[in-house]
């Protein structure tokens, strides 16, 4: 089964850590991924699932969701001992602040979501621009999102899901499909710069992330 790589979570994201340059003025990594989780895919989740999204432990999560529901950016209810956090949709800046975390930190996420009942993927990735942001590497805010595919889906299929996303982050999705066999190769120049570069997965047949 192809599952939804988590986008923001890069290497040890500890809460000493400067944001990634791609949206610097949010405090971590953590802060990144506790809104990419809860804001793009809206969904209710708990203090241990964002702790293991975000390679930390629960009790810097749960300092981390305390401030965050401080600044009535989250909400959270108790279902026996779990308690199940969401993004706060009665706050003035719901909209505003979902519209600019998905459109900043939720290429990954989205796409993930609309490639993943895509047939002959192997695995996706982002790279280019938004992906060296996303690993602290400084430059101009990314235009575009440049999207690699290993497989071979069909062709129909992919440009449908990529408009998707295309329609939902209000920014170009340039595709790039690959042969398995020729990514193995790692032989002309191209692929071999893509291994070089940053990359933040998307989806992968293993179900690893």
């Amino acid at each position: 089964m192809i599952e939804p790589s988590r986008s923001c979570l890069l290497e040890d994201p500890g809460m000493q850590q400067p944001p990634p340059s791609i949206f610097p003025i949010f405090r971590s990594r953590i802060t990144c991924a506790v809104l990419t989780f809860t804001y793009v895919s809206d969904h209710e989740h708990s203090i241990g699932e964002l702790a293991a999204a975000a390679n930390t432990d629960t009790g810097t999560m749960a300092r981390e969701i305390s401030r965050l529901e401080q600044a009535a950016i989250l909400t959270s209810r108790h279902v026996g001992r779990t308690k199940l956090v969401q993004p706060n949709h009665t706050a003035p800046f719901y909209q505003p602040l979902l519209d600019l975390i998905t459109i900043t930190l939720g290429p990954a996420q989205i796409l993930a979501e609309e490639l993943a009942d895509l047939v002959g993927i192997e695995e996706a990735a982002v790279f280019g621009s938004w992906a060296a942001r996303m690993h602290g590497e400084p430059g101009p805010a990314p235009v575009d999102i440049d999207l690699l595919i290993i497989g071979r889906p069909d062709r129909d299929n992919l440009h449908d899901a990529t408009a998707r996303a295309k329609s939902r982050l209000g920014r170009e999705v340039n595709t790039v499909v690959v042969a398995p066999r020729r990514w193995e190769a790692d032989e002309d120049g191209f692929i071999r710069e893509l291994h070089r570069r940053p990359r933040v997965p998307v989806l992968s047949t293993d179900g690893r992330q």
